[in-house]
């Protein structure tokens, strides 16, 4: 058994030592485990009251990016979606693939293609810059120029395509600033599996 002095020490030492039990007890009730308070029936010797605990699961999504940030990768069990840059995929209102960027394409269609028979959806997107008519008709261009280097590389039978452009709509950030109009230029690929 331990003895207390009364000093101003131990008083600190009882004190924080209560504070430290009180502190526990409160944290233990927050998250919903069963304490026993005066008046409440005793379980038989031996045994705890045992609650099932139900919680959401939630998919953990990392996004990565290439050294070039010409790609953000947000990949989850369910579904992989890469958000391509536009600044890099095509030159100034143009929905022409800049040279060099096919290449990146096919070896993208090859990791679909590893991945197995799926949905892949491929949605262009602008700025507020311009018509709103203008940025709708060039996201669905430079959309259809994206789906246009990947078909070939997937089988038609077992992966469909679903191809859109979105123009202005859905920014990704607010349309405040160049850089973040640059964040919304840009080619979505969404790929889900069959299975």
């Amino acid at each position: 058994m331990f003895r207390f002095r009364s000093s101003a020490r131990s008083l600190v030492s009882r004190s924080s030592s209560r504070s430290a039990v009180a502190a526990g007890l409160t944290a233990l009730a927050l998250i919903g485990v069963p304490t026993v308070a005066a008046g409440d029936p005793m379980p038989p010797s031996g045994t705890a009251p045992v609650r099932d605990i139900v919680a959401p699961v939630r998919d953990i999504v990392v996004p990565t990016a290439d050294l070039e940030g010409a790609a953000r990768v947000d990949e989850s069990e369910k579904q992989l979606k890469v958000r391509l840059s536009s600044e890099v995929l095509f030159p100034k209102d143009s929905a022409r693939l800049r040279p060099g960027v096919r290449g990146r394409l096919t070896e993208l269609a090859e990791g679909l293609d590893r991945r197995g028979p799926g949905r892949v959806t491929i949605v262009g997107y602008t700025d507020d810059l311009g018509t709103a008519h203008h940025g709708l008709i060039l996201s669905r261009r430079r959309a259809a120029a994206v789906a246009h280097v990947l078909r070939p590389g997937l089988d038609k039978a077992d992966y469909s395509f679903r191809v859109s452009g979105r123009g202005e709509a859905d920014p990704a950030v607010p349309n405040t600033s160049e850089k973040n109009r640059k964040l919304n230029r840009r080619v979505e690929l969404t790929y889900r599996p069959s299975r």
